[in-house]
């Protein structure tokens, strides 16, 4: 009969770790950049608009131009 080695595990060790992980991502620091929903539409639609320019060859024809 082979008998396989397990390992030990301390009791509630993992509830512990996590709840430093929680602790130290629960903080805002005051530095921090605060970012709006608004802004992050705003973003995605102007990133969006410039790829479809660029695709078209908008772009381009405009910095040809200079």
């Amino acid at each position: 009969m082979i008998h396989m080695a397990s390992k030990k595990k301390s009791d509630g060790s993992g509830i512990q770790q996590a709840a430093g992980l929680i602790r130290y991502f629960d903080e805002e620091s005051e530095d921090a950049w605060k970012i709006t929903p608004g802004q992050v539409y705003f973003a995605c639609i102007a990133l969006g608009t410039f790829f479809y320019l660029v695709n078209l060859g908008v772009v381009g024809a405009i910095v040809d131009l200079f």
